[in-house]
């Protein structure tokens, strides 16, 4: 057990390096010159020159890409802004328990409408009901995250006028207000999570649904409810594990989209900020934290296969 785990941990520090080269390089390869950002185009080539050295610009990248990765493990550090030359870190301890919040209730709703509506689909196969659950999935993924979300800001919002449009309150002024405000952007994140987890969940649940231990359930007299969540949805559970780590990942991608709609101070707005001025420290940290997150996601998911099968433990 310990060789697996000292294993799987060496692999996720050698995944997260990597990343920070990716990251790296795909910030540099971005269009655009973030000093003529902040200086204006009509500027001097002297200025040019003075400001693109005082940020370091001018340094070979593969020096760029040390300082950056000395500074973020050593130091703890993710410098400062090249546009305010404000700290990059304590912005974003500021808004990622924002973005948590927003996604956290996001996944427990996603579920909470998946497990069911997929259960029920698997355990009523090639019925009509089979068909409308999967169908109506299908429809709901291919609505893109923002056009759902501003169809729910305009019927909740502007048309019955129940919710706030956009905003965000701290729960330590207004705990109510601040729900209020979170309604809209979790309800659009985690109806659009749901389709996905839908139709992963009704497939592995197909899959066990006609084994014999299913069958020997059935013919003791279990009812429905208890064959369907007690002894087929247990044994799906690593299939569910895999969902619940995809969905972090599509989480961090959708917040972006869903922050921006309902101009919502997070992380992805932090980000979105970022890339419009090209601060590439900002971005850099912004896109590191999110990669961290679904790494240790990922991380945490092998412990919780080893949890369900201990067969997995077996290196």
């Amino acid at each position: 057990m310990g060789r697996v785990v000292l294993k799987k941990l060496i692999g996720a520090i050698v995944v997260v390096i990597l990343l920070t080269i990716v990251i790296f390089l795909l910030i540099h390869l971005m269009p655009g010159d973030p000093v003529l950002m902040i200086i204006g185009e009509n500027a001097e080539p002297e200025q040019i020159a003075a400001l693109t050295h005082k940020l370091g610009l001018d340094q070979p990248l593969p020096q760029q890409y040390f300082n950056w990765v000395g500074r973020l493990f050593f130091q703890g550090s993710f410098g400062n802004s090249i546009v305010d030359d404000s700290a990059v870190m304590p912005q974003i301890l500021e808004r990622l328990p924002r973005t948590l919040a927003l996604c956290v209730p996001s996944l427990v709703l996603s579920l909470l409408i998946a497990v069911p509506l997929a259960v029920t689909s698997a355990s009523h196969h090639n019925t009509g009901l089979d068909l409308g659950i999967t169908s109506g999935s299908l429809l709901l993924m291919s609505i893109p995250e923002f056009y759902f979300g501003m169809l729910l800001l305009i019927f909740f919002a502007v048309v019955l006028k129940w919710l706030p449009e956009s905003g965000y309150v701290s729960p330590s002024d207004d705990f109510g207000d601040c729900l209020r405000h979170m309604i809209l952007p979790v309800a659009a994140l985690g109806i659009a999570l749901a389709p996905g987890s839908i139709r992963l969940i009704r497939s592995s649940m197909l899959d066990v649904m006609h084994e014999d231990y299913i069958m020997l359930a059935r013919t003791k007299g279990n009812s429905r409810p208890r064959v369907n969540y007690v002894h087929a949805l247990r044994n799906s559970l690593i299939p569910i594990s895999t969902s619940l780590c995809m969905q972090i990942a599509s989480m961090m991608a959708g917040s972006l989209v869903i922050e921006k709609v309902f101009a919502y101070p997070g992380m992805g707005m932090l980000l979105f900020r970022a890339i419009q001025r090209r601060d590439y420290p900002m971005i850099q940290g912004c896109l590191f934290t999110f990669s961290l997150i679904i790494v240790l996601v990922n991380f945490l998911t092998d412990f919780i296969y080893m949890a369900i099968d201990p067969r997995i433990r077996v290196d």
